[in-house]
């Protein structure tokens, strides 16, 4: 998976570049000679005998005078798979044309790697769908006198394999959507559905079943070392080499690429309601992972190795290239002998017991062999969302008298009706009710980004919690709910679903949200509650309960500015696409950072608030914000801090808006919360924009200043009155003097943290061998400071913080049903915890 170019780590206080691309899985624990797999029948692969396994056979000459016209010989599985299981004998020298088909199979007509796609009927067809080529630049391969034979240890037999097996996926991904759309998701009537599917009705019209009609490219012998990914902005699939190793490739191993093809389906699936509605340009589309470290790429690293075990029913992804020479395979079932993590007493930690499970958050930084350093990484984090799935695609086939690629495809079914509303941009989320009910609204902000992509990126991400509720939704729909006959015409029980879920620790929702999100309706209609009595390892933690670290020998924030590390993830930020550029009033080679560990002028710095977990139970995927809220209240022409949520900050002798007389149902009230988000622009979910034209957003940092001796905290605008700054001086120009002097960084203005152990801050629960915590590009939030920032000036932050596992970060605990929170609460307070940091900007 990519995560973005110029993905960087910091350390201590320094920042190190990372490669491009984060590496695949090579931190999982090795594979014994002697360890067995629950090998289930392949899926789509080929008959499991000896004209296709070929463990013991003589090697021979593979080549175009061997095979018919169109044909090749390919490998049906790895080379693990197809020694049997086993490493003996079995090494970067081993001949492996011995492993080859004996059989030769269709590859293409076409006279390049090159494959159309089926669209419905005449809707839909795309010539050039997918490709495969060695590098990038070069040119799908050429057949060799019409055929496709060539020695497993060329370049071109790499192609013919990938191609090969990505078609197998790419086909069976073509013929499940069609049959959803045909015969589950999209009838005849839109009145005749049986519930508000997420798939939609324009799937086929405007390629939205294929990102558009863009050609998704493979590069089977791709000049990476060590690493395989798919990008999304190129639509390819990179598949490298292993440095240490000249004979190996990425490409010999078709369960890498069946994962990083779950990434692309993924992809995909996210933005099919946003190409249906948006057309196949894609000016904004929701991604897979924004950061180095969050819980949608950890969450998709899961899916993607699912999508594994969809192809060939195993319980264990990578056997081969990572595996057997990285020590990087991954189980996807507590079955599985690669869990061999120990407890004191000897006893393993990961079994199939319901209590044993792989659950959330307290295995989020789990590595299967027992290292005793924890990893802040998405693969690890994403083995739990592996495991339920599969363990689900178990439970259905058994409760629902499945055969096994019918519960892997009934699996395969939810996860794209969970993707599609989670990803849709256009915040309807279904085609039958035309109304907002997620991601808040598709409007553009002031600089012509939808809200609904800040909402989906960080605001209500895709996270633990709701890609279990999401996911418990569909599947209480369309197996339980309405259409039973997807249960074999029996009902998949409500609370066999809430128990599976809650042994992994995802029942982290106390409703099925049925009514969605909208401003108005999300409070009306029916929503499903979660039976109580079902959650019994899913923990619920108070937001009250997490702080900053107050303790006498510890910081409460952390300040990165050495200017070697910031150039270098200044780059990185640049180059990932999530941050479009940097205010002009700081200089480009940042010659004001002075690495002092401190706040200066001129300067761009990373900050990490010190979080401490003051509860008795685990917090998971924890979360910072420092982007723009509604908080402050026009008095006149002046702007003035909200002091009427939780934090009751300022006093009113501080600075604070006068509220003792306000009625908080009013726009411009300090009590009222914009329906808008601040934009008096907005066109849909039938608000009136000129109802709120005093209702904006404000940066999070305020400023303190003299007001006639007295101190008090005043917007960033009020100071630069003061200090007569003119407004062009300002870190966003005329038009922002509210975020003159401090600003976040938009796209670098939130941070996440996996986990925090109780009564504990994060670097206690991450350390490393060293006893540092593991400071990374995720997990801190970057601050620009105006170089006209007088020294001595001192600034109040007010973040705003909450984590998945939270119990009132989600839900409205005042209502009896404990409904979600609409959108547009996420504007304002009442779904966080306030958090504040004070500093003085020193020369």
């Amino acid at each position: 998976m990519n995560l973005g170019v110029g993905t960087f780590l910091i350390v201590r206080s320094s920042i190190k570049v990372l490669p491009l691309l984060v590496i695949l899985g090579i931190f999982s624990g090795c594979i014994g000679g002697s360890s067995p797999l629950d090998i289930l029948d392949p899926i789509g692969i080929g008959e499991k005998d000896q004209s296709t396994r070929r463990g013991g056979a003589a090697s021979f000459s593979n080549d175009h005078t061997t095979v018919e016209d169109y044909y090749g010989r390919i490998l049906a599985d790895n080379f693990f798979s197809l020694n049997g299981n086993s490493i003996d004998k079995l090494d970067e020298n081993t001949d492996f044309n011995r492993l080859l088909n004996l059989t030769p199979v269709f590859i293409t007509k076409n006279s390049r790697l090159q494959e159309s796609c089926p669209g419905k009927d005449l809707e839909g067809y795309i010539n050039i769908c997918y490709e495969t080529s060695a590098n990038t630049n070069d040119l799908p391969l050429a057949y060799t006198n019409k055929r496709w034979a060539f020695d497993t240890g060329s370049s071109e037999f790499l192609q013919v394999n990938s191609f090969y097996h990505g078609g197998l996926l790419i086909k069976k991904y073509h013929s499940l959507l069609l049959d959803i759309y045909n015969n589950k998701a999209q009838p005849a009537t839109a009145s005749a559905l049986n519930y508000q599917t997420a798939i939609p009705q324009k799937l086929y019209q405007n390629y939205a079943h294929w990102y558009g009609d863009r050609t998704l490219k493979t590069y089977a012998d791709c000049d990476v070392k060590d690493n395989a990914f798919f990008s999304a902005s190129t639509m390819s699939i990179c598949l490298g080499y292993l440095s240490s190793f000249k004979n190996i490739k990425v490409a010999q191993d078709p369960t890498v690429l069946y994962h990083e093809l779950g990434h692309a389906f993924t992809q995909m699936i996210q933005n099919m309601r946003n190409v249906a509605n948006g057309g196949s340009s894609l000016p904004h589309r929701t991604d897979i992972g924004y950061f180095f470290y969050d819980e949608a790429g950890a969450i998709n690293e899961g899916v993607a190795d699912f999508l594994v075990h969809y192809m060939n029913g195993r319980t264990r992804v990578f056997e081969w290239v990572f595996g057997r020479f990285l020590g990087g395979a991954r189980p996807i079932a507590e079955s599985d002998d690669l869990h061999t993590s120990m407890d004191s007493n000897g006893k393993k930690i990961i079994t199939t017991d319901e209590e044993s499970r792989l659950s959330y958050p307290d295995f989020i930084n789990y590595i299967n062999n027992g290292p005793e350093v924890p990893l802040e990484d998405v693969h690890a984090g994403g083995m739990i969302i592996s495991h339920f799935l599969t363990a689900f695609s178990r439970d259905i086939k058994a409760t629902c008298s499945m055969n096994q690629e019918t519960a892997v495809q009934t699996t395969f079914y939810l996860l794209m009706e969970t993707y599609a509303e989670l990803g849709d941009l256009t915040s309807t989320a279904n085609d039958q009710l035309a109304r907002p009910t997620i991601n808040h609204s598709k409007d553009l902000d002031t600089l012509g980004i939808p809200t609904s992509l800040d909402w989906v990126s960080k605001v209500t991400p895709i996270n633990f919690r709701s890609f279990s509720q999401k996911f418990a939704k569909y599947a209480y729909q369309i197996l339980t709910k309405n259409d039973r006959a997807a249960c074999n015409g029996v009902n998949y029980p409500l609370d066999q679903l809430e128990r599976l879920l809650d042994s992994y620790g995802l029942l982290l929702f106390e409703n099925y949200n049925e009514n969605g999100n909208h401003f108005d309706y999300g409070i009306q209609g029916e929503t499903k509650s979660v039976n109580p009595l079902n959650r019994l390892k899913t923990v619920l933690v108070d937001k009250d309960l997490i702080k900053l670290d107050e303790r006498p020998d510890k910081s409460t924030a952390f300040v990165f500015d050495k200017r070697s590390d910031m150039l270098s993830a200044l780059k990185g930020l640049l180059s990932s696409g999530n941050v479009a550029q940097i205010s002009t009033k700081i200089d480009g080679e940042l010659v004001h950072n002075n690495g002092n560990g401190q706040i200066s002028p001129g300067e761009l710095v990373g900050v990490a608030l010190n979080l401490y977990n003051n509860s008795n139970s685990e917090m998971g995927g924890i979360q910072v914000l420092a982007n723009d809220w509604d908080h402050i209240k026009i008095d006149g022409t002046e702007r003035k801090p909200c002091n009427t949520f939780e934090d009751n900050w300022p006093l009113l002798t501080e600075g604070a808006a006068d509220s003792t007389t306000e009625n908080a149902s009013n726009a411009g009230a300090c009590g009222f919360t914009t329906r808008l988000n601040g934009n008096s622009n907005a066109s849909t979910g039938g608000v009136n924009p000129s109802a709120e034209s005093n209702e904006v957003l404000h940066p999070i940092c305020f400023v303190q200043v003299d007001d006639g001796g007295a101190s008090k905290w005043a917007s960033q605008d009020i100071f630069r009155q003061k200090i007569e700054l003119e407004k062009k001086d300002c870190l966003g120009g005329e038009n922002d003097p509210h975020s003159c002097f401090i600003r976040a960084v938009r796209g670098a203005d939130a941070a996440w943290f996996s986990r925090i152990s109780p009564k504990s801050n994060w670097g206690e629960t991450l350390a490393d061998e060293n006893g540092s915590p593991p400071f990374n590009s995720h997990n801190i939030v970057f601050f620009e400071a105006n170089p006209n920032i007088p020294p001595g000036t001192t600034f109040n932050c007010r973040f705003r913080v909450r984590f998945t596992n939270c119990r009132n970060c989600w839900s409205d605990q005042t209502r009896d049903d404990k409904d979600d929170y609409r959108d547009f609460e996420y504007s304002g307070a009442n779904p966080f915890k306030i958090l504040h940091y004070q500093f003085t900007v020193i020369d």
